[in-house]
């Protein structure tokens, strides 16, 4: 029995997918079950994925039905053997050594779950994250870290995880921003995390990625997300109520943001609701803690006139590219 299973969800990444499965298959930690999630994609990726499994007998195809990326994932699962669980995008690669890095922390530490740092990969450069000292923490304070967007990422394919503590849980079925859903649930069974920041993860954005397009309704999955979210934090971790409000609140700008580039703006099905709900909480958004200083003076301004708080958005817009 391996000692890692790794699943890699795929779906039309024809031109990423050798890249990924070769960085797998390299690893300096070579105990490892592969499993890879065939999501009907409509390109030759299961054809690659099948030949990949002729050459190497770590390799276990799995075909189904196009579902999303929750229900590949879902889909991998069962088929895990190890002790150990991580998952990729198949449009991402790792490090060679990133495997051996995460195991052996996870291992020293006897911990529930183990975490590295991520380069960011543009079109035009690469990005690493920040190092810091290694350390070993308590759940809670792992998901403080998450929370609050210091040191741990919320994805959940930087992270080797001991299967007991998520065995039986799934991602949602049809949403975006599925990790969001899934990592409160996974945290209330994680008891001890190895904190890892050396980058080993490479994270492409793409232009044409889901979370990069223009506004659809299907973006109010993220305040679903976060709602849930801060109901979660306030039962199960009531210390860290103000970092998951802070989120809930800001889920709704996220949204609102991308309703603004839109020229029909105006007309779209709960915009009305969002620009309320925020001028509703703008004492919340002032006396929060998480918020940074120009997202308060963000929300101010939105309060006193929505036409100036459009410009920014577009003047904001503008600096990312």
């Amino acid at each position: 029995m391996a000692e890692i299973s790794v699943i890699v969800p795929v779906y039309k990444v024809e031109p990423y997918i050798h890249k990924c499965v070769d960085s797998i298959l390299g690893q300096t930690f070579s105990d490892i079950q592969v499993i890879l999630v065939d999501d009907g994609s409509p390109d030759r990726c299961g054809d690659i994925c099948e030949e990949y499994a002729r050459k190497d007998t770590r390799i276990q195809v799995v075909h189904k039905e196009n579902g999303g990326l929750s229900d590949a994932r879902n889909a991998g699962i069962p088929y895990a053997e190890a002790k150990y669980v991580i998952f990729l995008d198949s449009d991402d690669y790792i490090e060679k050594d990133m495997l051996e890095y995460l195991y052996t922390n996870i291992k020293e530490a006897n911990a529930d779950m183990a975490t590295c740092g991520i380069y960011e990969v543009y079109k035009d450069r690469i990005e690493a994250q920040k190092e810091k000292d290694d350390f070993v923490c308590s759940g809670e304070e792992a998901f403080r870290c998450i929370l609050r967007g210091h040191t741990i990422r919320g994805e959940i394919w930087n992270k080797l995880i001991r299967k007991e503590c998520m065995v039986d849980l799934r991602f949602p079925k049809g949403r975006l921003y599925e990790d969001i859903y899934y990592t409160v649930d996974l945290m209330q069974r994680v008891k001890k995390v190895a904190v890892g920041t050396k980058p080993k993860y490479y994270y492409l954005h793409r232009e044409d990625s889901i979370t990069g397009r223009a506004y659809r309704p299907q973006l109010f999955d993220i305040i679903d997300g976060y709602t849930k979210n801060y109901q979660v934090v306030k039962r199960a971790f009531p210390s860290l109520e103000k970092e998951a409000q802070c989120l809930w609140i800001w889920s709704r700008f996220i949204v609102l943001d991308k309703m603004l580039m839109e020229e029909g703006y105006k007309k779209l099905e709960g915009y009305k609701e969002l620009k309320c709900f925020i001028k509703r909480h703008l004492f919340l958004i002032m006396k929060n803690p998480y918020f940074q200083k120009k997202r308060k003076t963000a929300a101010l301004i939105l309060f006193l006139n929505t036409g100036v708080y459009r410009r920014l958005v577009f003047i904001s817009e503008e600096k990312k590219r």
